[in-house]
């Protein structure tokens, strides 16, 4: 398994975790339009995201869209480590 499908393994448990409703997340469902993160986790989010990759994600007016699916997480955070 490499480092990337465990970091997004992360990201996905902790969706489930947060949704037992939901028994599975594809790498391209978008996360904001299944309301699988709203406002009030999106910096849990955010946090997660930048503990993976030991570094901190500026906020930007793209970030939203960069990490709206767990394979936009990949290719734009999680590619980079």
């Amino acid at each position: 398994m490499s480092v990337h499908t465990a970091s997004l393994d992360t990201l996905r448990e902790w969706l489930l975790e947060k949704h037992p409703d939901i028994a599975h997340i594809d790498d391209d469902a978008d996360l904001f339009e299944m309301k699988l993160i709203d406002s009030i986790n999106f910096v849990e989010y955010i946090l997660i995201i930048e503990e993976l990759i030991d570094r901190e994600i500026p906020v930007t007016p793209d970030l939203i869209p960069r990490t709206a699916t767990l394979a936009r997480v990949r290719d734009n955070f999680l590619a980079l480590t």
